[in-house]
């Protein structure tokens, strides 16, 4: 028997039905693991200790659960701690990020808490120039009109910390008003935003969202975007449905690997349109029920490897405080 500590918005804030962190918690909890979920609020350190109150799940059936009396317990002491919590990717976020850090060396932390703060969900795909869509990231409205202008194609505008398609919105060529919706989304030139080439796919395809786990692909399904809408976040009203991964998708996974296992990125769903990576999703990425539904699996193989591995087994993933691997001792 193993402990598992899920680091997570509370329950009240989840899609219970849909939510990944909920569905690896139920199988972890059906294998007779202890289970404790904490709020980031919760979490304190004290003379080199962390602590949290959290309580103890324990799954009833039809998406319902029971939340056990809140107790203190010491973080080091859990197999493992799941970084789960959703953005906004804020101050909160990030003074997280510093206080799980600590940990990584005594427990196993996925994904690591340095890798979540340096990998950028809407940025780390440039690290990967031949995989990425033409980008601009600025603050200034005029320099993105002027990138347009060059690359001759509509725009998709991304605040850089947010999620689920809040705030995207489509850039047309043409039509008035563009620097005004500039304006707003860079909060007249305080807010950074990344703005990439759309990527044109055929009437009625979407994008592709791509789990993987430890370096490997997982599965994939695509997301079809509703009637009237370009995004295709599946909270937005889009469907998912079975597809192939290509050669070209096979191969970006493996161009991309070496640099999440060496940041500690573990659990990873990376979002493809085109062929293009549009997006790494590293804070809280989704997508094992819809892997469950579709192929089968992919919860319990989370699972299996959690239950199997230790520290130990993750100790090229720990990046040290310069960014190279640190062995442990």
């Amino acid at each position: 028997m193993k402990r598992f500590a899920f680091v997570m918005d509370p329950l009240e804030k989840l899609d219970l039905e849909w939510d990944t962190s909920l569905c690896l918690l139920r199988e972890l909890r059906r294998r007779g693991h202890p289970t404790v979920l904490f709020t980031l609020s919760s979490l304190s350190r004290v003379s080199g200790t962390v602590k949290g109150k959290g309580y103890a799940i324990h799954p009833l059936g039809r998406h319902r659960y029971f939340q056990e009396p809140k107790k203190e317990y010491d973080l080091a002491r859990f197999h493992a701690i799941l970084i789960r919590k959703d953005p906004p990717f804020d101050t909160n976020y990030l003074a997280l990020t510093y206080l799980l850090e600590s940990l990584a060396n005594e427990t196993l932390v996925i994904n690591h808490p340095r890798g979540i703060r340096d990998a950028n969900e809407k940025l780390f795909g440039l690290r990967f120039l031949r995989w990425s869509p033409p980008t601009i990231v600025s603050a200034d409205s005029r320099e993105i009109l002027a990138f347009q202008k060059k690359i001759h194609s509509p725009l998709v505008v991304k605040p850089l910390y947010q999620k689920g398609g809040e705030g995207v919105f489509l850039l047309k060529q043409r039509g008035n008003g563009k620097r005004h919706l500039l304006q707003k989304a860079t909060r007249r030139g305080t807010g950074t935003v990344v703005a990439q080439k759309f990527i044109a796919v055929p009437k009625g395809a979407g994008d592709k969202r791509i789990l993987i786990w430890i370096g490997q692909i997982l599965g994939a399904f695509e997301r079809i975007p509703r009637a009237g809408e370009f995004r295709s976040n599946l909270s937005l009203g889009g469907r998912f449905l079975k597809c192939p991964i290509t050669k070209p998708e096979q191969s970006l996974v493996r161009a991309i690997r070496p640099a999440l296992l060496k940041e500690g990125l573990l659990f990873v769903g990376i979002d493809v349109r085109g062929g293009k990576l549009i997006e790494v999703n590293v804070t809280s990425p989704a997508g094992l029920v819809e892997l469950d539904l579709l192929y089968g699996g992919a919860t319990a193989k989370v699972a299996d490897d959690l239950e199997k591995s230790n520290l130990r087994d993750f100790k090229e993933c720990i990046p040290n405080a310069q960014g190279r691997l640190r062995p442990l001792r």
